[in-house]
């Protein structure tokens, strides 16, 4: 039994000294000190948002890269990488621009001791330039086409304009930021992200590789409307002795070409400009009208009235000395006096039927119930009245004086 205790803490020192051993061995044996070179190290500047509070940027040599030769224990040297060392360049101490040479500092980040035995290049070149920030407005280029019948209409962006940030050699040469819509047979508006490109004054297209933006791509919408040409019209309404069969008349322009979507579009035959009393037309006139759409529709003409040359043929006028007049609806409180004692009156009918009319037949009628309630003379509009005859019919506007007094 006391043998057995003896050979089993013989074992026990064995074992630890074996695993010493073995240790000793991996440590100088399995991972040596071992020299590396990592190449390709990205240069980073510290100091950036300074240089930018100072009106200056790096202009030249953000790409730059260094290699660098190490030595140290193979597990650490084989974990060294862009991403497990940085290089860095302070540059927070720079006030005017101009081309530098400095030092960079190489950390690196793997748990242990690397030593850095070498580095190329020993110095980094960099160019820092003044900084200049403008806001510049977008433009469009359209390149494609809308679909026979079919109508473009402005291009709207968002956001309209763009803030640069850059060199200020390189941003005081932008003009405008240019959109491009490459899109053929277009028939129902776009809208959609696009990206752009910086046009100098020179009107030639600026690299943008050292300027900064605000955004990535623009929102553009064109919108494409359908275009119909839609004639123009006018309601005749009879009077004066006069119907549409004794009229002659022309609409200039005859049609105008309307804008709107396909379905805005499909009801509209005619566009009326109104209504022709055709007692007011003596002879021959020409009437304006306004065009006046839908608010869903647009004219794209650019025409924005109409006139309509209108002559009555065919019937005889007559002009008959009237004194048959009549005040109606007198303001209560008040006198009223016709002062216009007759009035000449124009009708117009067939010449036999004109002929046959006697001024007996003829009244003139005074509303006075839309009289201001005033004493002293007013003019008052009056409707004239034709009895007996409708073959016959008067012609014009007429008014008369009236004194009101109480």
């Amino acid at each position: 039994m006391e043998t057995a205790k003896k050979n089993k803490g013989l074992y026990i020192v064995l074992s630890v000294l074996i695993a010493v051993v073995l240790w000793m061995y991996v440590g100088k044996v399995v991972n040596p000190e071992i020299d590396g070179v990592v190449r390709n190290l990205p240069v980073s500047f510290v100091g950036l948002d300074v240089l930018e509070d100072r009106g200056l940027m790096i202009s030249d040599g953000l790409d730059r890269t260094v290699t660098i030769n190490v030595k140290g224990k193979r597990d650490l040297v084989n974990k060294l990488s862009g991403e497990t060392v940085s290089v860095t360049i302070d540059v927070s101490s720079i006030a005017q621009p101009g081309t530098y040479t400095q030092a960079y500092q190489v950390t690196p980040s793997v748990g242990g001791t690397v030593s850095i035995i070498d580095r190329h290049p020993l110095n980094v070149e960099f160019t820092v330039a003044k900084l200049a920030v403008r806001t510049v407005p977008v433009q469009p280029n359209f390149t494609g086409g809308v679909a026979e019948g079919y109508q473009a209409g402005e291009f709207s962006f968002s956001p309209s304009t763009i803030e640069v940030k850059g060199e200020e050699s390189l941003v005081n040469q932008i003009d405008y930021a240019q959109v491009t819509l490459d899109k053929t047979e277009l028939s129902e508006t776009y809208s959609g992200d696009l990206p752009y490109v910086f046009i100098s004054y020179n009107k030639e297209v600026m690299d943008g590789a050292n300027l900064e933006t605000n955004v990535p791509l623009i929102r553009t919408t064109l919108p494409v409307v359908q275009i119909k040409e839609v004639p123009l019209t006018v309601n005749i309404l009879p009077g004066g002795g006069a119907a549409k069969d004794n009229i002659t008349y022309e609409i200039s322009p005859k049609t105008i070409m309307v804008a709107g979507s396909a379905g805005d579009l499909e009801g509209v035959k005619e566009i009326s400009l109104g209504d022709i009393d055709l007692a007011k037309v003596l002879g021959s006139d020409t009437l304006s009208f306004p065009i006046t759409l839908a608010p869903e529709l647009t004219n794209v003409s650019g025409v924005s009235e109409a006139a309509v040359t209108i002559t009555v043929e065919g019937l005889t006028p007559a002009t008959l000395e009237v004194d048959n007049i009549e005040l109606i609806n007198k303001p209560a409180g008040y006198t009223a006096t016709a002062v216009t004692q007759s009035r000449q009156v124009q009708i117009r009918g067939s010449e036999e039927a004109v002929a046959s009319v006697s001024p007996s037949q003829l009244r003139i009628v005074a509303d006075l119930g839309q009289a201001v309630a005033a004493t002293g003379t007013q003019t008052i509009p009056v409707k004239v009245y034709l009895d007996g005859r409708s073959d016959v019919g008067v012609v014009g506007e007429y008014n008369i004086v009236v004194s009101i007094s109480r």
